[in-house]
Formats: structure tokens, sequence, C-alpha cells
């Protein structure tokens, strides 16, 4: 098997790290937020200092990746808006709500980083049933902000 081993130097002097896909919307990691990126065989990960799971993507599938501020941002106060959400209760046991998340879609991985379940977001408040999941811990993907939380 073939090892791929990447390193990245991070720009401070930009923004975001911005990965565009073959088809669909870019994605943007503020800087500030990035720990490291991982570059294994197929796929491309980037890491917050936490090391929580930022963003994945499919080498395949990777169109571009550059440094500097996203396409459908305007402003620096665009990007820490986007960034900011609610998410409750923590720990939960059957139900997260989602408040003024800036995003379509939620995400849901266990600590592998395995995707267990994509969410629609609708609205100011979305509603998340997460009464399959086994007890443990969780992140929740909103864009480019990640979440840990617990499943009682």
């Amino acid at each position: 098997m073939l090892a791929i081993a990447a390193s990245i130097r991070i720009c401070t002097a930009e923004t975001a790290l911005i990965i565009q896909p073959l088809n669909g919307q870019e994605q943007a990691n503020a800087l500030a937020q990035i720990g490291y990126v991982k570059v294994s065989q197929d796929s491309l990960f980037v890491f917050s200092h936490n090391e929580f799971l930022l963003s994945k993507v499919a080498i395949k599938d990777v169109r571009s990746i550059r440094y500097g501020e996203p396409t459908e941002v305007t402003s620096i106060a665009d990007v820490q808006s986007a960034t900011t959400c609610r998410v409750y209760p923590n720990p939960t046991q059957d139900m997260l709500i989602i408040d003024h998340a800036n995003c379509d879609k939620a995400y849901i991985f266990d600590l592998n980083g395995r995707l267990l379940q994509t969410t629609p977001i609708d609205g100011e408040s979305t509603f998340i049933n997460v009464t399959g999941l086994p007890q443990g811990d969780y992140l929740l993907l909103l864009n480019n902000q990640t979440i840990k939380f617990i499943k009682q």
C-alpha cells in the first residue's frame, strides 16, 4: 500500500483554507481553527487544535486547495458569524437542538471519523433525533465548525 504524507504550511496573512470540490460548494475552514491537515491515500482531513475533525474530502473529488477568502464571504464579520451557533442540550439523551446554524446540513460522525447521520438544516432551529445512537461521544459538523457532544 502506498502511503502519502503531506504537511501544509499555513500562511497567517490569509483567513481560510478553502477546498474546492469537483462539484458542489467549496469548504472553508478558518485558519485560526486549524490545528493540522492530514492527507491519506484517498482522503484529505482537516483537524482543529483539539484534534476534532473539521472537514474530510475524498482526494479524487478535490479540484483545488487554496488560502484566502471564501468566494461567498464578503467580510471578516461574515466568517465569524458563519462559525457561531448554539447546540444543546449537551449531553443529550434523545434530541440535539441547533439554533442559528449557517449551513444546509449537519453531519454526525463517530470519533473514528465514520459518518453516521446527515440531517438537513431548516430555519432558525433544527431538531436532530439521536435516540438511535449508542451512548458515547460524537462529533457534529456544521460547515467549518465541529462540536463534540455526548449521547447518554
